[in-house]
């Protein structure tokens, strides 16, 4: 179970609770067009058919179009909808000229039935596609299959979809999507043969394109590429907005995917990468890596199985960037799980820089044969790149855990790794191939202590590391993001509150658990810590009226009530919030349990706080008891049950002071009735005790 990082401070017993996000991997991401509600009225629909006719309208499923060249020869307008026939078959290439409008796309899609519609675009000639989209706006394309197999002794680069935007901002394209489509056995020319491209394979991107779509598709057996962008690397030029979820991408040749001249709003989340990188050549790829980009987001992503990748590369994740034009700058890595791959877990080019690497779960990513490293990193002037909070997993031996290389000749292998966890079952003789204090390792877990301590570290810059075991949860690995979750820590180990605080560090953890504003966890994942505040806290309710001087601190119930003299009640509770060290908390929260209500329907709860915190359980009575009040929130209370009270402003407000503790009033501000009291449970009751919740 992942969890917060949560101080529970209860008047009696104490809980653990906890919270764990689900991330919806399949959700679509609407395309940024105008309300399509009104499409009917918009434009026409055409309807494709193996036995159709191109002779005929093609405006009703008895009436429909029979080729691919037919389509290519008309002419669509906004609005209008493409559909293929389900299950038909079609060998050729579709190419696709016109733009659609914000408010109404031009539209590719099925109908008749489940089965997608085949398009064989039979790899004809180099540089050939299945589905050609020729500097087209406003336009979707969703739910076919494409394959473009080239002839046997033939060797041209070939691709399935092909995207062609613009040369200049004042030419860009917007607007593309493509959604749940399956693209395989495109087997274009690999490095070595006639004709080899890099920028051809399954779904490529290319030119400059404001605003696109890959989502929920299938991508198999392609090469060069998975899905890749060709954008211009240099600033000016760039492409933005490039979204690329919730995909399938597997037996690639060279990239997974890469993200190629891009300036903001880009995002690579939610797919799954599966043995790319198959080559086994001198040219390099990745399982997923950005190029000439700007803030680009890396999040949620599975990468394994990669067993190639050129001489020196094969590693899942790559900030890459070799020249003033094509520089990564503020790429954001976190949340990803890469397990099983031969060739690292990631690299940096001299030429990215501003790049955070967060809360990633890396398993058995150093290999048995080749470089067998864990980063490649190449010299650089800048030192921007932060790693912290993942674990890495180690199972083979390797002679050093970082292969540095040389980019900038004067620079060197700027990297800081911070509240990290570097756990290995096997051997390693160094850290670094060029041990340099470029490289600074600051409150990691290294473990097994016999095998870090004894490590030549050469000038690397070492602070506060320890050395004991985390004691991982359930450390089998496994494919899915779940399998990560089994390099969560247990209770009792020593990564728990051992880090030291990052700012700007996303908010949340590998399972979206909130982090603290103190110290976190060492590793991916946050964890509740549950105190006791100790015999000072105190509770009691108080009765005016003949019973104004009488305790009630030792009752099971906070009796609360609006009513005539003597028979008027209010309760307080107070809690001691001295292990708090920091200047305010992300969240505070009172949880009170209502264990019983009168006849009344229903009744308003005030909580205040109460300046005066001195007053004592077993002497506080209506007489004495402090009504120097702040109101701080209410409550309707009907029924049995909890109550969550936020009170986090309150808590924040003390915190600016000296005092260390906190006291509440209940106040029932109703007209005085015979039956609208109610009660909580105290501290002396046997279950569910008050409870104030901080998280920090």
């Amino acid at each position: 179970m992942m969890r917060k990082f949560m101080m529970v401070i209860s008047i009696g017993v104490i809980g653990l609770l906890s919270c764990q996000k689900s991330v919806q991997l399949d959700s679509p991401t609407p395309l940024k067009t105008k309300a399509k509600a009104n499409l009917a009225s918009v434009g026409n629909t055409y309807y494709i058919d193996p036995s159709g006719n191109d002779d005929s309208t093609g405006m009703s499923t008895t009436t429909a179009w029979r080729t691919l060249a037919k389509i290519n020869a008309s002419v669509f307008g906004p609005g209008d909808r493409i559909l293929f026939k389900s299950g038909g078959v079609w060998n050729d290439t579709l190419h696709m000229k016109n733009s659609g409008t914000a408010e109404a796309p031009i539209i590719i899609d099925k109908y008749g039935g489940d089965v997608r519609p085949i398009i064989n675009g039979g790899g004809k000639r180099n540089g050939s596609n299945a589905l050609y989209l020729n500097k087209v706006s406003y336009f979707e394309v969703n739910n076919l299959e494409l394959t473009n197999t080239i002839p046997s002794g033939t060797s041209y680069a070939a691709t399935g979809i092909r995207v062609i935007g613009g040369s200049s901002a004042g030419t860009a394209i917007s607007n593309v999507s493509i959604r749940n489509c399956y693209v395989h056995d495109v087997n274009g020319a690999i490095d070595g043969q006639t004709n080899y491209n890099k920028s051809s394979g399954g779904i490529i991107l290319d030119g400059k394109i404001y605003g696109a779509l890959v989502q929920s598709c299938h991508v198999a057996n392609c090469s060069v590429e998975g899905i890749r962008t060709t954008g211009d690397r240099a600033m000016a030029a760039r492409s933005k907005d490039i979204i690329i979820d919730n995909n399938l991408i597997e037996y690639i040749y060279g990239d997974g995917i890469v993200m190629s001249g891009v300036t903001g709003g880009s995002k690579i989340t939610h797919n799954t990468v599966y043995k790319a990188c198959m080559n086994t050549g001198s040219e390099n790829y990745a399982g997923i890596w950005t190029i000439g980009s700007l803030n680009t987001l890396v999040a949620y992503n599975e990468v394994y199985g990669m067993t190639g990748g050129g001489a020196n590369d094969g590693v899942a994740f790559d900030a890459d960037g070799y020249d003033t034009n094509s520089v990564t700058d503020g790429d954001i890595f976190e949340y990803n799980y890469s397990h099983d791959n031969n060739g690292g877990f990631m690299l940096f080019m001299n030429q990215s820089k501003n790049i955070k690497v967060r809360y990633n779960v890396s398993v058995n990513d150093i290999g048995t044969t080749r470089l067998k490293k864990l980063f490649l990193i190449e010299k650089t002037t800048y030192d921007s790149r932060e790693i912290y909070n993942n674990v890495f997993f180690i199972k083979n031996p390797t002679a050093s855990l970082f292969n540095v290389m040389n980019g900038v000749s004067s620079g060197k292998p700027y990297a800081t790794f911070s509240n990290n966890i570097f756990y290995t079952t096997s051997t390693i003789s160094s850290l670094s191939t060029q041990a340099d204090n470029g490289l600074k390792f600051n409150n990691n877990c290294l473990f097994p202590s016999s095998t870090f301590t004894s490590l030549n570290w050469g000038t690397i810059v070492r602070n506060n590391n320890f050395y004991e075991d985390p004691v991982f949860v359930n450390p089998i690995g496994g494919n899915g993001l779940d399998a990560a979750k089994g390099y969560d820590v247990g209770s009792g180990s020593a990564a728990l509150n051992a880090g030291v605080f990052i700012s700007n560090n996303g908010g949340e953890d590998f399972a979206g658990n909130a982090l603290p504003l103190g110290n976190p966890d060492v590793g991916a994942f946050q964890h509740t810590v549950v105190a006791n505040a100790g015999s000072s806290l105190a509770d009691a309710y108080v009765r005016n009226g003949t019973y104004a001087s009488t305790n009630y601190g030792t009752t099971a119930d906070l009796v609360i009530k609006s009513d005539a003299t003597s028979y008027a009640r209010k309760a307080y509770a107070k809690f001691d919030i001295a292990m708090i060290t920091k200047p305010k908390v992300s969240s505070a929260k009172l949880k009170m349990y209502v264990a019983g209500v009168n006849t009344a329907l229903q009744r308003t709860i005030n909580i205040y706080t109460t300046s005066t915190t001195s007053w004592l359980e077993n002497s506080i009575n209506w007489n004495n008891a402090p009504m120097d009040t702040v109101l701080v929130g209410k409550i309707s209370v009907s029924g049995i049950g909890l109550q969550t009270i936020d009170v986090t402003s309150a808590i924040n407000r003390l915190l600016t002071g000296t005092d260390r503790k906190v006291s509440f009033l209940f106040l029932n501000t109703a007209a005085a009735s015979s039956t609208n009291d109610m009660s909580f449970s105290s501290r002396e009751a046997t279950t569910n005790k008050p409870t104030l919740e901080l998280l920090y």
